[in-house]
């Protein structure tokens, strides 16, 4: 078992397969960091965790759609855009709607598919992709939300479970073809008329 966070307020942790045994404390959740690439960037699909018992040195790097553990992954990475923002630019620190969810959620999809979010009940859009090869599937619209820049349409969430404010917009989409878009696209941008899911901003 991974390095993992037990109670996000205190930031409990526990080290089930330790060297040694296995520990638990807590921890600085200042210490938890999101994976580094080469450039030196950081990427928000992976998050290191560091076991910070005494001699103990290990990290556990978990990914964005919550790795062995769905729930506790993808709650970390929520918690944390909520904190400390994205580093991808688009979720500022601090923000306490639904759009850091939203913005977690987007990204577990595009690295794991549809059917992997954990956090609340399915929506629609996860049940109709996995299930579109039946015709009783594909004779229904797949319907999903997208939190997008009014300024340039940039998407940055899906399927927000709060408000988004008053700095971001909802669009609305009936189609697969739509959703296979936001899947291709990274960045992904509402089109002029709000009708597509394109890969340049128009």
């Amino acid at each position: 078992m991974s390095v993992k966070i037990t109670d996000f307020e205190t930031w409990e942790y526990a080290h089930d397969d330790a060297p040694g045994g296995s520990h638990g404390g807590t921890l600085d959740p200042v210490t938890v960091m999101y994976s580094q690439n080469q450039d030196g960037s950081y990427n928000h699909n992976f998050m290191n965790v560091p076991c910070p018992f005494d001699g103990c040195g290990s990290v556990s790097t978990w990914p964005v759609g919550g790795g062995a553990d769905a729930v506790l992954g993808q709650q970390l990475f929520v918690t944390k855009t909520q904190s400390d923002g994205c580093p991808c630019g688009q979720i500022a620190a601090g923000r306490s709607d639904g759009v850091p969810e939203s913005h977690v959620r987007l990204n577990c999809n595009r690295m794991d598919g549809p059917g992997r979010w954990q956090l609340d009940d399915q929506p629609a859009v996860q049940a109709q992709a996995m299930e579109r090869a039946a015709p009783e599937q594909q004779a229904k619209p797949v319907q999903f939300q997208t939190v997008y820049q009014e300024t340039d349409g940039l998407i940055v969430g899906l399927e927000p479970a709060g408000g988004v404010g008053n700095d971001l917009k909802v669009a609305v989409f009936h189609d697969q073809e739509e959703y296979d878009n936001l899947m291709r696209y990274d960045p992904a941008y509402v089109s002029a008329d709000k009708r597509h899911i394109v890969g340049t901003p128009q």
